[in-house]
């Protein structure tokens, strides 16, 4: 039998939905699968290399940011030749939607929902999103939530059919972060880290919907207490400008630092002690909890989305409310002050993103939809 022929659609090579494609394109079976990826290349951390080097063609297509007629028509023309287009993310949803019902070559559609921000937007915005995503959709074959808290948010927001909708959760390549001794050694020297220092890493895009104001207020709090303790900020983005005043406001700057985007996320993680993600909004399953957990760090995170679903409260990190600066500075101090428990929690969550999120269990349970009539 012929492999069958699947088109990745992203709509910017920043964030975890371009990190989700890379693990899922490569991850697919070459010998049951024809796989194609088109993505802007938008300056974010997943690129064409990542995709020709293992043999994968990559097809530029400008969709990041305005609508644009050019694009649409390269999508007609690449969705004709292929057996199943599948989407990620809203925008590339609508895009590839608009070019699937433009076209008389149909393949089946499927639609990775990564974060379902849609609610949350303030009127008319809300109301428009949400009637777009209900008008587009019927022409949908599968819809795949990256967690149950999201499939359950989607059909809140009565957008498809229940037995359309079904739960894959976001996998990682685990056995990427797992680190030892001498390489935590090795990053901390690289981060000019002394042993005494207690590192508390977030790593994200600085924009919606992250929360870093709750977050920097809180390890305000802890750092008054605390004095061995830094906080890293890894990412870029529009609220990088923010939080670079905050971090003054605050008499932080030599206590916060921040990076940009780093590709050498395993030794960032191997470097740390406690990873950290706030958010105001919605949320999927972000992938740097699932990656923290695998690097063996206990996870201090905002109970939102399907974070709960990965980190146990109480056994693999803790959680805390929306917007909560004193618990999230409470939570901060607990694992500071008990490095024991600190430890233990790390290697729970180990365990638990070794066992249950990983990249192999994922890309199966996609190759299952895809071959599924």
């Amino acid at each position: 039998m012929k492999p069958m022929r699947v088109l990745h659609l992203v709509a910017s090579s920043r964030g975890g939905g371009a990190a989700h494609v890379r693990d899922l394109a490569l991850g697919l079976d070459r010998r049951r699968f024809a796989v194609q990826v088109a993505m802007p290349e938008d300056g974010g951390h997943v690129g064409r290399a990542d995709f020709t080097a293992a043999g994968l063609p990559f097809h530029q297509i400008p969709i990041a940011a305005g609508f644009s007629l050019a694009a649409l028509r390269q999508l007609r023309r690449l969705s004709a030749v292929v057996d199943i287009l599948h989407l990620h993310g809203a925008r590339a949803a609508l895009f590839g939607r608009l070019a699937w019902w433009s076209s008389r070559l149909r393949p089946r559609l499927i639609y990775t929902i990564h974060g379902f921000a849609a609610p949350y937007y303030p009127r008319p915005r809300r109301a428009i999103l949400l009637a777009i995503e209900r008008a587009l959709a019927p022409l949908t074959d599968t819809f795949i939530a990256v967690c149950q808290a999201e499939r359950e948010a989607f059909l809140a927001a009565r957008i498809a059919w229940p037995e359309r909708v079904r739960v894959i959760q976001n996998g990682i390549r685990a056995s990427e972060f797992q680190v030892d001794s001498a390489a935590r050694l090795a990053g901390r020297r690289a981060l000019g880290l002394s042993p005494q220092t207690v590192l508390i890493t977030t790593i994200c895009r600085l924009d919606k919907p992250r929360d870093l104001d709750t977050l920097l207020h809180a390890f305000y709090q802890v750092a008054g207490h605390h004095p061995q303790t830094h906080l890293l900020i890894v990412g870029d983005g529009p609220l990088r400008p923010q939080v670079e005043q905050q971090v003054q406001a605050l008499s932080l700057a030599g206590r916060v630092a921040q990076t940009g985007w780093r590709q050498e996320l395993p030794q960032i993680y191997a470097a740390s002690d406690i990873y950290a993600l706030t958010t105001w909004g919605w949320e999927g399953l972000p992938l740097t909890v699932l990656e923290a957990m695998a690097a063996g760090l206990p996870v201090v995170a905002t109970r939102a989305g399907g974070i709960p679903e990965a980190v146990l409260d109480g056994e693999t990190g803790l959680l805390t409310e929306r917007a909560d600066i004193s618990g999230l500075a409470r939570a901060l101090q607990t694992l500071i002050e008990n490095p024991v428990l600190s430890r233990a929690m790390g290697a729970s969550g180990q365990a638990r993103a070794g066992q249950q999120f990983t990249a192999e269990r994922m890309v199966r349970e996609v190759a299952a939809v895809y071959t599924r009539r």
